[in-house]
């Protein structure tokens, strides 16, 4: 469908992924940018889907760098109103398959999340509790919006001094020494979920 020539004033947009096995994407995908392309750094890059811990895994095997995981609130480049109010899990969730990946062994890959973080809370918690950073996009470009260059320098200078802060309110030095120790949660389901301390416990 030609852009140009839609009459609707909206329209929904959509790229195809093309078709995901775990065949193709340990020897169409990986292997072969390995092969062909030696010096490159191999992320893959998820959206909120089921199949996102074997996705983890392969790459782990096959030598992958690194893996980033979208929430569902970060939307997509696929269809991003509709992906946003219906399609896969929230951020949380992507949260918790690389926090069950650290505990099955998963450690030398890069395991990023992404959807809706934007400060420097979320980096800290999203860290301690087994991503290696935070992935972020729309807070960048709302601070070039409002500010240009100058809005984007303020706001990393603001997230890297809220990072500072709290992993020093923490006892500790530097973030890569933050884990779940350092983290609790005021959600009963979610201290079940990433086996964290309930706030509201008696044992807390």
């Amino acid at each position: 469908m030609d852009p140009e020539k839609v009459k609707d004033k909206f329209i929904t947009r959509y790229s195809v992924p093309g078709t995901y096995t775990e065949d193709i994407l340990r020897g169409g995908m990986i292997r072969f940018m390995k092969t062909a392309y030696p010096r490159a750094r191999i992320w893959i890059k998820l959206g909120p889907y089921r199949d996102v811990d074997r996705v983890i895994s392969i790459a782990h095997e096959e030598g992958a760098h690194a893996v980033v995981i979208d929430g569902k609130e970060g939307g997509t480049g696929m269809a991003p109103s509709v992906a946003m109010k219906d399609l896969g899990y929230p951020t949380i969730v992507a949260l918790k398959k690389i926090h069950d990946a650290r505990r099955l062994g998963i450690m030398d890959i890069s395991l990023l999340l992404a959807g809706r973080l934007y400060n420097g809370s979320h980096v800290v918690k999203a860290m301690a509790l087994g991503a290696s950073g935070a992935y972020m996009a729309r807070p960048f470009l709302i601070a070039a919006m409002v500010k240009g260059e100058k809005g984007v320098l303020n706001y990393i200078e603001a997230v890297k001094e809220e990072i500072q802060m709290l992993v020093s309110a923490l006892g500790k030095y530097d973030i890569k020494e933050v884990s779940t120790e350092d983290v609790a949660a005021i959600d009963k389901d979610v201290a079940e979920m990433f086996g964290i301390p309930y706030v509201y416990s008696s044992s807390f």
